[in-house]
């Protein structure tokens, strides 16, 4: 539980270079499983995180020095097909003894970007009907 608390709580932190990340979110970030290649023609590797329409965090084992470029494979709960994304890494945090690796997204195809953005609009009325 202490990772599932520190993927959610990972933005809320503050953290001068996330505060300033923060300022430019255009949407809220859900949790998700995706696999992340760190090198060319190298293993996709499973990671937890969470995701927003421009970007992603995950959780990682070394620190990524920012603008490094990697690949993103996930699927979004309840669908079958994979978006394929490329992203650039923003920088990191720690808390609660894990590293999280912060990025925004570079390149998506943009069939998949109106689904992840469907998707996120789809998660915020659900929570919004379970507050209400």
């Amino acid at each position: 539980m202490v990772l599932g608390n520190f993927i959610s709580n990972l933005f809320s932190k503050n953290v001068k270079k996330l505060s300033e990340y923060r300022r430019d979110r255009i949407s809220p970030r859900y949790n998700i499983t995706l696999y992340a290649q760190v090198q060319a023609g190298g293993p996709f590797i499973e990671r937890r995180g969470n995701i927003s329409i421009g970007g992603f965090c995950f959780e990682g084992e070394k620190e990524f020095a920012p603008g490094a470029t990697l690949d993103l494979l996930f699927r979004l709960p309840g669908s079958s097909e994979w978006i394929h994304a490329r992203g650039e890494v923003l920088g990191h945090t720690e808390a609660h003894g894990f590293l999280g690796i912060r990025g925004h997204f570079v390149e998506i195809d943009f069939e998949d970007e109106r689904r992840l953005a469907r998707w996120l609009d789809q998660m915020s009325m659900i929570l919004t009907l379970r507050a209400a």
